[in-house]
């Protein structure tokens, strides 16, 4: 079998690049110029000019793979026939509620801190979605906007209902005010009228009076 008269310069050359032969390339245009180089020096100086090339390391294709994948993010491939393991040895049920409590939490805390929530509607969302009432973050978002809704429909009823005690309030003392004007006039009236309008007690007649002036 006749020897390759260029498996001195493949061998430096995979020295030098630290790889081995079979990754090393020859330019075919520079053989006579390539077989002229005897020394590691050389070798460098055509690694150099791009006479000599390292080619990229052979791998498997991840084509079918990532199609595979792709296709198992839609649902497929993943029926009874391909499990293994139960249901709670896949996907723990605990690492699933970290998860969304995580985010239920982290959520209340934003809206707390930014202002949109007070701390007291903090504190009771915050125990309802530890009580597992919250299934998503949606849910929760749809829940603070009732809530907030409902907060400023009571703020505004109370508000009306304390304008009305207010008005209520000024009528009954214009009214007590007006009524204990109304009696002190009166009183001060009664009390100017003089003494001598007083009726005089009349004498009574006695029967000789009345014989007398009847009689002639």
């Amino acid at each position: 079998m006749p020897r390759n008269p260029h498996n001195m310069q493949k061998r430096l050359a995979a020295s030098i690049l630290d790889c081995g032969i079979q990754r090393i390339w020859l330019d075919p245009q520079e053989m006579s110029h390539i077989s002229m180089a005897n020394s590691r020096h050389n070798v460098r100086k055509m690694i150099k000019e791009g006479l000599i090339i390292k080619r990229p390391e052979n791998s498997p294709s991840r084509y079918r793979i990532r199609k595979r994948l792709e296709a198992k993010r839609k649902g497929r491939h993943t029926g009874t026939g391909k499990r293994r393991g139960t249901r709670e040895a896949r996907m723990s049920s605990k690492t699933l509620w970290t998860r969304r409590i995580r985010v239920l939490r982290r959520f209340l805390k934003r809206y707390r801190d930014s202002g949109k929530i007070d701390v007291h509607l903090y504190h009771s969302l915050k125990l309802k979605a530890k009580g597992n009432e919250f299934k998503n973050k949606r849910v929760l978002l749809e829940h603070v906007i009732k809530a907030k809704s409902e907060n400023l429909k009571r703020k505004l009823v109370n508000a009306q209902n304390e304008a009305l005690r207010q008005k209520n309030a000024a009528l009954k003392a214009k009214r007590v005010k007006k009524a204990a004007l109304q009696d002190g006039f009166v009183q001060a009236k009664a009390a100017a009228k003089p003494e001598a309008t007083k009726k005089q007690p009349t004498t009574e007649k006695t029967p000789a009076t009345k014989a007398k002036k009847g009689g002639k």
